[in-house]
């Protein structure tokens, strides 16, 4: 399979966590500011990434009212494929686990297994008039 990035969204910062395949982590956890600086080194995982497997990496994330805006468009900008997940289906999703944790880290992670069993659909884009309405 292809390497793939959880990212949890959350307001002014995302943690993200990237996987080579399944159950293959590449890296620790880590959180990026939505600003210049943090999508500059979202860009150099997923570069560093897609050079180390030769494959280009898939991003995974939770649509979050407004706050997942800003980090669509710089994967947008960037070329860089991405899925939006529906938050109620990563939800139950969630509660067909045996343990309860609810940690930014393992929401990130819980993502990109989402992607690997195959829960997540490509999403459909909105024209910019449309979110300029919501």
């Amino acid at each position: 399979m292809e390497p793939v990035i959880g990212l949890d969204v959350a307001k002014g910062k995302s943690v993200i966590q990237a996987f080579m395949r399944r159950n293959e982590v590449y890296g620790k956890p880590e959180t990026i500011t939505h600003d210049e600086v943090g999508y500059r080194r979202l860009g150099s995982i997923i570069q560093e990434l897609q050079v180390r497997t030769g494959e280009e990496p898939v991003v995974v994330l939770e649509a979050t009212g407004h706050y997942h805006r800003p980090v669509v468009a710089c994967l947008s900008a960037i070329k860089v494929s991405y899925f939006i997940v529906n938050p109620l289906l990563s939800k139950r999703t969630k509660s067909a686990q045996l343990r309860k944790v609810k940690t930014d880290k393992a929401d990130a992670w819980h993502l990109a297994e989402m992607y690997y069993r195959g829960d997540v659909q490509p999403h459909r884009s909105w024209e910019e008039c449309y979110i300029e309405l919501q």
